[in-house]
């Protein structure tokens, strides 16, 4: 049996948050939430997944900690914060799904991967209730309520409106505190696009090659395609009017192929277990942006259409 959470919420209040998408990330906030002294409700619509969670807690590295876990729709103006984790092609029907989870004043925080989640989840619940931003933390989920966490990562946020509060800097306190390291940024649309690139290269590559991030590194052709891509990405984020800086970008992957060598980025993740992946959100959200501004992107758009064809293979599995 494990033991019962012992932290205690640093600053201010503890909170009732509800994690929506008990996958990876999802796992390794609302565990490290739930460890810091505040009450989790995970959801999710795996069956088997919430019961696991309800009856045995969920464990980062071995270390355990105590959740709730509900299936969606079940719970009802209990959350001071929702955070959802689902894959972006799922964010509408997410939020329409668990909405009435809010408080009155409850906020959502979304750190999806992709392009437009910030805004399918405002026309839910509104924009002033709705907080985006990235996280670069490399987790991968063993099995129910069980993750690997192979190096340690950032959480940037702030509010979609562009506009400052208290609540979002008391959302920003409690993940930093839950060891998160997390930090309220105005500027976290260029964050977005930035992680987006990211995204757009590794998390790409090793969906089409079965890599994990350090085998990219280590392999020249394959690691030159992710550079491209990344080019690619800067000039399309540039001409939408997004300011990034190319040389971090290109330095968060090189980090990621040298500290995050065992790690399996999300799409590669989804491709192994049959899943659909992010594609329409992360290069296609890029590939789209691109066609509006009139941007050539010939190694995103070859990236795009071989993981669209890898998501119809798996299509055909599943119906057979």
């Amino acid at each position: 049996m494990i033991q019962p959470n012992v932290g205690k919420a640093k600053r201010g209040s503890a909170m009732k948050i509800v994690i929506v998408g008990a996958g990876a990330m999802g796992t390794l906030f609302g565990g490290r939430l739930a460890r810091a002294g505040h009450q989790v409700v995970f959801v999710d619509t795996d069956n088997a997944r919430i019961g696991a969670i309800a009856q045995q807690g969920v464990f980062e590295n071995g270390v355990a900690a105590l959740c709730e876990a509900a299936l969606p729709g079940t719970l009802e103006g209990v959350a001071d914060l929702l955070i959802l984790f689902t894959k972006s092609l799922h964010t509408a029907l997410a939020m329409k799904a668990n909405a009435a989870a809010l408080k009155p004043d409850g906020l959502v925080l979304t750190l999806q991967n992709g392009l437009g989640n910030g805004e399918a989840i405002a026309e839910v619940v509104g924009a002033s209730r709705v907080l985006v931003g990235i996280t670069n933390w490399p987790a991968d989920l063993l099995d129910h309520g069980r993750i690997h966490v192979d190096g340690a990562g950032i959480v940037k946020l702030w509010s979609l409106t562009g506009e400052d509060s208290p609540a979002l800097h008391t959302v920003s306190d409690a993940l930093s505190d839950a060891g998160l390291s997390a930090t309220a940024e105005p500027s976290v649309q260029q964050a977005i696009w930035e992680k987006v690139i990211f995204n757009a290269a590794l998390n790409g590559i090793a969906a089409l090659t079965g890599m994990a991030v350090g085998q990219i590194g280590d392999f020249g052709p394959v690691r030159e395609l992710a550079m491209r891509i990344v080019t690619e990405g800067v000039v399309v984020a540039e001409a939408a009017g997004v300011t990034v800086e190319p040389d971090k970008v290109g330095a968060s992957v090189e980090f990621a192929m040298e500290h995050h060598r065992g790690h399996k980025p999300s799409m590669l993740q989804d491709v192994e277990a049959g899943r659909p992946t992010e594609v329409d959100a992360i290069q296609g959200g890029l590939l789209k942006a691109a066609i509006q501004w009139g941007v050539a992107a010939p190694a995103l758009e070859t990236c795009a259409a071989l993981l669209r064809g890898l998501d119809h293979r798996a299509a055909i599995t599943r119906k057979c």
